[in-house]
């Protein structure tokens, strides 16, 4: 029985090498594989799939007792192995046909736990963008944090971009609002991104890099990221924080400090659709969906989007809610073939809000217009606004973008992928009543825009101890920073485009190139240690044109000042006087003849400019993994950004552009991560710790007061700290996570009244410039802390019941002072907020369901502020019952929202 036994196996062993034999000769393959769970232990009876890229003909089959599958003839074109089994995650897998004829796999499966349910249920195709896995964050040599679907879900059901990115390490976000309709300035380990309209400086402006499936979204003019042009929560997929630069092939031209990657809905494998309609506080209401076809004939599409609205928890006394509304759709549609894939995508998305004043934090004896109450925190009410007769300032942010990226399979060992871009963003802000500013700019109507065309291709070549990528990109701007302050009455108006005596106006052109070469070396002269060199050149280019004359109506009777003087400034019929330098600001080429002086202002600062530098950015960073649960790594990574361009401030406009000099960022960083797939008493964790140092040399620190004024000073800052998060799943329906990031930060140099070249030494000031050196960086808190678990209540291997806690927590922050202009060692103090969800899915068919969720946000209650600065007292003066003896060097503040309860309804196929 033995020898019959070893002679079966004999022939069997010959018929699979003939066989093989056979196909190779005629043009096949075969492919086998082995599927275990992450202890090794085999999985039987999984699903498998084997789609020919280029026929997109599908083969099915199951693996056995020991895990194993196998594929006979298979013709030699690239192939697609898909695994799918109950209580598992997805597995996919591409195959390129090689010299040998077997390909064999070694293919394992995570389980699917809590942490990584997804609302968008499926396999995300492979020539898509996945979310990254624990796998890819060990083997990352920088500081990587990666927010799922589920993670994503602890912002709220109506929150957008600004308020996902609170959940990760050093994260301080401030706004005014609940939703993702309106504006939110995010500091990011002290570095600042966006903008919610705050009278203060933080640092440079812009300096974190953001991206959208990949494509960078801030603009390259100003740097600034508008938060409200991603408004929706259930369009994302996932997001990824990078801190420090990042390597050369995945920086752009912001990324100082870091880099926010928001990656949306992916076309899957299979069919999907989802759709969730959710209830606040204040009429807060949003409806989203998700929509995938899965592959068919190679082609895979995913649509999605949503539409939002409500009041504000801001309210005032007659009962002006601050209204928000917000609206986004995204398509993406993906075509896979033999040689590699093609992908083009489509966002549009459009959000506005009313935008509040701040209010007193203490009793200074203003008083709310028309009325006996005192306006502040604890007399007119922790969250009132001035009424909307008296203040009302509406503003609206608008992106398109539209994109395409190719995908090159140039052999087994090379690959060439490029991405081409258009991106059109708008905002407009529209002041119609404004009690505190009367006169003769009491309305303003701010409308610029931005086009940006882009290219960028990289090529990726594998050889047998390292890996090289080298391209680069090419981004051409047009900026436009149209914007006028007005007084109807005057006869001027916003919508027609014409200015009045004592109007403030601009349009200033901006042509903005940014360009990058790069080439990076992946060495691993064994597979333990990875050193990854790299070099990148960057270029800038700015021009700038003075076009308000042509934009703007100029009627007879006003006379702007200007300092341009190739436009007839003077209106035909008036008469040229003969005199200059009558305003102490600028040169003036028209007066009024009857009393000798300017009645408007120009905010443009010359006809036209054009100024360009260059950087060289070296770069180096290393990881070595000594055992497989353990990773070590650390670099140092140089780069550089140009001077923040736009609004009434900043370059070619407040600032010569003699001062045109690039800022340069130098991180440093080492740390380690930890993964285990079976540890006692934690299940699957991650968890990683790093220290870092950024010098930020060169900045320019642009600010506009709340009253109008515009100012530019400069800085050097140091910023030094710990970033650490832990994820576990102790069981598969048990999870618990923890971000948390501890910092200091410092201006070694900070110069008031002008840039670091203009203003002289500390013992030598120049251009009466003042220095404030040594002073803390402001609004960056000493510690952020966000920790929770979520558990599933099980009976019968069915969730019946989802709870999750969860408390975020930010340390103290240094005060902006407007009465100095200048940062302060005064601070603001912590607050905590704790939050309570419960999920119940109804899944009364089979691989359809309906969940049930209930959001608490701010379950105590609490009351803080969540934004605070010193007053110089000009802001709310017209308040003030003795215009002789106006308050000044209290503080104002955006309050925290209260407590919030959601629910939501939501159905998935």
């Amino acid at each position: 029985m033995k020898r019959l036994a070893a002679l079966a196996s004999v022939l069997a062993v010959s018929w699979v090498i003939a066989l093989t034999s056979i196909c190779s000769a005629q043009g096949f393959f075969s492919i086998q594989g082995k599927v275990t769970d992450a202890a090794g232990a085999a999985i039987p009876d999984a699903q498998v799939t084997l789609t020919n890229l280029a026929t997109n003909k599908a083969s099915h089959t199951t693996t056995g007792a020991t895990g194993q599958f196998i594929f006979s003839a298979v013709t030699l074109e690239p192939q697609l192995v898909t695994i799918e089994k109950a209580g598992f995650q997805s597995l996919v897998q591409r195959v390129t046909p090689g010299t040998q004829p077997t390909a064999t796999l070694d293919l394992r499966m995570s389980v699917a736990s809590l942490a990584s349910s997804v609302v968008v249920r499926g396999t995300v195709n492979p020539e898509a963008t996945p979310v990254p896995t624990r796998e890819d964050v060990m083997l990352t040599p920088d500081t990587l944090r990666v927010l799922d679907r589920k993670q994503l879900d602890a912002a709220g059901p109506v929150a957008g971009g600004a308020q996902m990115i609170q959940q990760t390490p050093g994260a301080n976000v401030m706004g005014y609002g609940q939703t993702g309709g309106t504006k939110y300035s995010i500091m990011l380990n002290g570095i600042q991104q966006g903008w919610a309209g705050e009278a203060t400086s933080f640092t440079a402006p812009g300096s974190l890099g953001v991206t959208f499936d990949g494509i960078p979204v801030s603009d390259p003019a100003t740097g600034l990221w508008q938060s409200a042009t991603l408004p929706q929560n259930l369009v994302m997929q996932d997001l990824s924080v990078t801190y420090g630069p990042g390597q050369p092939m995945s920086r752009w031209y912001n990324n100082i400090g870091g880099s926010v990657e928001f990656t949306p809905i992916q076309p899957t494998v299979g069919r999907h659709l989802s759709a969730e309609v959710s209830q606040g506080p204040y009429g807060q209401q949003n409806f989203a969906f998700v929509g995938n076809t899965g592959n068919f004939e190679g082609w895979s599409t995913v649509l999605g989007g949503g539409l939002g609205r409500g009041d504000d928890y801001l309210q005032g006394p007659d009962g002006f809610g601050n209204q928000s509304t917000n609206g986004s759709v995204f398509g993406k549609t993906l075509k896979t073939f033999s040689a590699g894939s093609i992908a083009m995508g489509v966002f549009y998305a459009k959000s506005g809000g009313y935008r509040p004043t701040t209010i007193p934090l203490t009793d200074v004896g203003l008083l709310e217009p028309g009325s006996s109450t005192h306006f502040s925190e604890p007399t007119s009410g922790y969250y009132s606004v001035m009424p909307y007769a008296d203040y009302n300032k509406y503003d609206t942010n608008e992106m398109f973008l539209a994109y395409g990226r190719e995908r090159l399979f140039l052999s087994s060992k090379s690959t060439l992928e490029n991405s081409t871009w258009y991106n059109h963003i708008r905002r407009f802000h529209r002041r119609n009543e404004d009690a505190l500013n009367l006169g003769s700019q009491v309305n303003e109507w701010n409308n610029p825009f931005s086009n940006m065309f882009g290219d960028q291709i990289n090529m990726s070549v594998v050889l047998p101890l390292n890996t090289v990528n080298f391209g680069g990109y090419l981004i051409h701007e047009i900026y436009n920073s149209h914007n006028l302050f007005f007084d109807p009455s005057t006869g001027a108006s916003g919508a027609r485009q014409i200015v009045g005596a004592g109007s403030k106006f601009r349009s200033g052109y901006f042509q903005q190139d940014n360009v990058a070469f790069y080439v990076q070396d992946d060495l691993h002269p064994i597979p333990r240690i990875h050193i990854i060199p790299g070099l990148r050149v960057v270029g800038f280019g700015t021009s700038y044109s003075n076009q308000a004359y042509r934009d703007f109506t100029v009627p007879g009777g006003v006379y702007p000042s200007t300092k341009c003087s190739l436009y007839p400034v003077v209106p035909k019929g008036d008469t040229l006087a003969q005199g200059r330098a009558l305003d102490p600001f600028y040169d003036i080429f028209g007066v009024d003849p009857n009393t000798g002086k300017t009645n408007a202002i120009d905010q443009g600062s010359m006809c036209g400019e054009h100024k360009s530098d260059s950087a060289v950015e070296p770069s180096i960073d290393a990881s070595v993994t000594p055992v497989d649960w353990l990773t070590l790594y650390g670099g140092y990574d140089t780069s550089y950004r140009s001077p923040a361009l736009g609004g009434g401030g900043g370059m070619f406009q407040s600032v010569d552009p003699q001062y045109y000099i690039l800022a340069k960022g130098a991180y440093s960083q080492f740390g380690g991560k930890v993964h285990f797939m079976h540890a006692k008493g934690l299940g699957n964790f991650i968890a990683g710790i790093d220290y870092f140092h950024l010098a930020y040399t060169n900045q320019e620190l642009d600010y506009e007061t709340a009253t109008g004024v515009t100012g530019t000073d400069g800085g050097n800052s140091a910023y030094h700290g710990v970033d650490l998060f832990f994820d576990a799943d102790p069981q598969s329906n048990l999870h618990f996570f923890l971000n948390f990031a501890g910092e200091s930060a410092n201006f070694t140099t900070y110069v008031l009244g002008g840039t670091l070249a203009s203003c002289g030494t500390p013992t030598n000031p120049a251009n009466g410039c003042q220095f404030y050196n040594n002073s803390p960086v402001s609004y960056v808190p000493n510690f952020t802390l966000n920790t929770g678990l979520y558990y599933g209540i099980m009976h019968h291997n069915h969730e019946l019941l989802e709870p999750r806690f969860w408390i975020e927590s930010t340390g103290s922050q240094h005060l902006w002072s407007n009465n100095t202009g200048a940062p302060t060692t005064q601070t603001m103090p912590s607050f905590t907020t704790a939050n309570l969800s419960f999920t119940a899915p109804l899944n009364f068919i089979e691989r359809q369901s309906v969940n049930l969720k209930m959001d608490i946000m701010n379950l105590a209650n609490s009351r803080y502020n969540q934004f605070e600065y010193i007053s110089s007292g000009g802001y709310f003066q017209p308040l003030a019952p003795d215009q002789n003896n106006v308050p000044s060097g209290y503080i104002n503040a955006y309050p925290g929202a209260p407590r919030a309860i959601y629910g939501t309804i939501s159905y998935q196929f």
